[in-house]
């Protein structure tokens, strides 16, 4: 019985994953992204000037990995890489005009995931605030 509940758990998590994953994969695409890049520009957007390193962590990626994306949002014009007057080794990154409209245009009202966390949101306040509570003492726990 232990073991159904367990397994009851994990799938629980593993499709409420798979269903965000599926969701916001389908953001991305639909405005011309990979979800990696998509997460890299909601990233970028909240921590202006971030650095490399900094972003990879963020991002839970490797520095390669992460510099790759960053080359190709490059290319696209949609982030900036900037030098630090006082440490010219020292690259940060930043959006461009076009990744802030990009970024827009994903987060619109044609959002299939911001769509969905509205609907998340018309639950009743007590139910959400449980949820997160109980997330948050997951978090804990898998953390410890």
């Amino acid at each position: 019985m232990k073991t159904a509940f367990n397994s009851e758990i994990l799938n629980s998590f593993s499709a409420i994953n798979k269903l965000l994953y599926k969701i916001s994969k389908q953001d991305a695409a639909k405005n011309g992204l990979t979800i990696v890049q998509l997460k890299a520009l909601y990233k970028i957007a909240s921590h202006p000037n971030i650095g490399l390193a900094e972003l990879a962590d963020n991002l839970k990626l490797t520095n390669s990995t992460v510099s790759g994306v960053v080359d190709r949002l490059v290319q696209n014009n949609l982030v900036e890489r900037h030098t630090m007057p006082h440490d010219r080794r020292a690259i940060t990154i930043r959006l461009s005009e076009n990744g802030e409209s990009k970024l827009k245009q994903v987060v619109s009202d044609e959002s299939l995931l911001v769509e969905k966390l509205k609907k998340i949101k018309q639950m009743p306040e007590e139910d959400i605030q449980h949820l997160l509570r109980i997330h948050k003492q997951i978090q804990n726990i898998l953390s410890e």
